[in-house]
């Protein structure tokens, strides 16, 4: 058996589970979020500008009792929520590291240069995103009980509550340099993958719109990712009849061909300038021929002339 073969064999074998291990994540990872938005984010209140400045209007330096008090309540009250939801985030994170994983080792073994950098991406990136996730969660949801429990209000102690080295770390690593990262992931694989024809163009090009959009939010909720993460787990599963593209059954890459040259010798050759293809040249008009003049019908005009 050789390379190719054994190859094959390897990715058939794990072909099943890293299907129904990307529907699970797609799934998760949509429901933590869409859930977390509703209960937790949209209902949080928020401290306007006129409640900010209310205490520099009455000629205080500081308010006694902060205005963003009754966030920190609002998050005391909604931890165990934010807490739980957060790690069904993390769950659906940590099972995104098989599909692109899977997906990844495919392409380089139908002739992609190997990068220890993906390969590290995608093995890492995924669950260190939702580890961190679930850490500023407990952190924040520590410093709102802490700050609720004792008996200072002030701007200090809401502070020591949501501040600090520790979660600043974790929300640069959470809402930065992990989703970079991850996006960074997601655009090299997907393209990749389908320039090697393991991916359609839809999916290819899907799989890249959604990595950029782990870094710019247009909407709320992950639709994308998870549509992504479904429909590959579903292409491996060859859910309804779907087939596989054929470079995973031949072990080797097989671009998928444009299809320009395609419609052109639909349409039929033809020279380049002058006219359109498929379209016969116009014939020459012929040359007119002038009609000669009798030598009978010369007379007659001399004779109605006099």
């Amino acid at each position: 058996m050789d390379d190719r073969e054994r190859q094959l064999e390897s990715e058939g074998a794990a072909r099943r589970r890293v299907g129904v291990l990307a529907i699970v994540s797609g799934v998760l990872y949509l429901a933590g979020e869409v859930v977390l938005g509703v209960l937790v984010t949209a209902k949080t209140p928020s401290i306007g500008l006129v409640q900010g400045l209310a205490p520099a209007l009455r000629g205080q330096a500081a308010a006694r009792v902060d205005p963003r008090t009754i966030e920190l309540s609002f998050l005391d009250h909604h931890a165990v929520e934010s807490i739980v939801l957060s790690v069904v985030i993390a769950i659906g994170l940590a099972a995104m590291r098989w599909p692109l994983v899977y997906l990844r080792d495919a392409d380089v073994a139908r002739g992609g240069k190997p990068a220890k950098v993906t390969a590290a991406l995608a093995n890492y990136v995924p669950g260190l995103l939702g580890i961190c996730g679930v850490a500023l969660a407990v952190s924040l949801a520590i410093g709102a009980h802490d700050y609720l429990a004792h008996a200072a209000r002030d701007s200090a102690a809401v502070k020591a509550a949501t501040g600090g080295a520790l979660r600043f770390a974790l929300a640069i690593v959470c809402y930065v340099l992990a989703p970079l990262a991850l996006a960074v992931t997601f655009v090299f694989i997907s393209m990749r993958a389908m320039r090697d024809g393991l991916l359609t163009r839809v999916m290819g090009w899907l799989g890249a719109i959604a990595g950029v959009l782990f870094i710019i939010q247009l909407v709320p909720a992950p639709a994308l990712q998870f549509i992504w993460l479904v429909g590959f787990g579903l292409m491996l599963l060859q859910v309804a009849g779907q087939q596989l593209p054929p470079a995973w059954a031949a072990g080797e890459a097989i671009p998928w061909a444009s299809r320009q040259p395609q419609q052109r010798r639909a349409r039929g050759a033809g020279p380049a300038f002058g006219r359109r293809a498929g379209r016969a040249p116009m014939p020459a008009p012929a040359p007119r021929v002038p009609a000669t003049v009798s030598g009978g019908s010369a007379k007659k005009r001399k004779r109605r002339r006099r």
